[in-house]
């Protein structure tokens, strides 16, 4: 849209927002607000007891799986391995309780399970280069926020990016929990007063049960949280620089039907610590 004024809001889902990421921190005046769901940029941060993708990782040893698989396919790293790391943290949901829903909805649930399915086996081929500098840098390497090099050589700092940034997770999300999604805060920033002085204005927003493929999907997360999300983005780019919570609130309007009314409170730093 050459026509359009001010900058583009980019949405980075999940690995998307990684990426968003780094390449605001090279090129920060290309971008306006950025907002990244359920997006992993802290890879060591998590609960060992909750957060099943941190054990398995671990538990495997590291890089190699990834190389091996790329080698087996000649260069190629296949997208379905990943659908299927993440079928394994619910195996009963996976073998079990998606047909189950399916059958026992049958009248009905059809086209809806056909669209997931579509959508989730939409998987994509990578090179060995890409996984294995995915793998190492940021999964096991945990080096993104602690100014991770590109293939090129070239450094990604997130302090340089310049645009506000909307962080939106949540507690019931297994694959990328809140920590993942809000602890590189604390990691990059050494206090709110840094924050302040980059000229840096971070959102974070906390949902609190749905999962992680419904932080994307969910029609109701569509409604409520998203679309809040984009009807503040000027009062957000107006916020002095600072870390801010944000909340929102279900109220009823006049006509009876479900209204939404949005807060922004200032937090500190300091006194959050690696909880946003």
């Amino acid at each position: 849209h050459p026509q359009a004024e001010g900058k583009p809001c980019v949405i980075g889902n999940c690995q998307a927002g990684w990426a968003v990421m780094m390449l605001a921190a090279t090129r920060p005046e290309l971008f306006g607000p950025i907002i990244i769901p359920g997006s992993p940029l802290s890879y060591w941060a998590g609960d060992d007891r909750v957060n099943p993708m941190r054990l398995a990782g671990g538990l495997t040893g590291g890089t190699w799986v990834a190389r091996l698989l790329a080698d087996v396919a000649d260069g190629r790293f296949d997208g379905a391995w990943l659908v299927q790391n993440f079928e394994s943290l619910n195996p009963a949901n996976t073998l079990w309780s998606k047909s189950y829903n399916l059958f026992a909805n049958i009248d009905k649930e059809a086209p809806r399970f056909l669209d997931f399915e579509r959508w989730w086996g939409g998987f994509y081929l990578m090179n060995r280069e890409e996984i294995e500098w995915i793998v190492q840098n940021l999964f096991v390497g945990n080096k993104l926020w602690s100014s991770a090099a590109g293939a090129d050589g070239k450094v990604f700092d997130l302090r340089e990016i310049r645009s506000p940034i909307i962080l939106f997770a949540s507690m019931g999300d297994n694959i990328t929990p809140p920590q993942q999604a809000f602890n590189w805060v604390a990691d990059v920033y050494e206090s709110t007063d840094e924050i302040k002085a980059r000229g840096q204005v971070i959102v974070g927003l906390l949902h609190q049960d749905i999962g992680h493929l419904g932080i994307f999907v969910s029609g109701k997360v569509a409604k409520k949280e998203h679309a809040q999300i984009v009807s503040v983005l000027k009062s957000i780019e107006s916020l002095p620089p600072g870390l801010y919570g944000m909340q929102i609130h279900e109220v009823k309007g006049r006509d009876g039907k479900t209204e939404y009314e949005v807060e922004f409170h200032e937090r500190r730093l300091e006194d959050i610590g690696k909880q946003l």
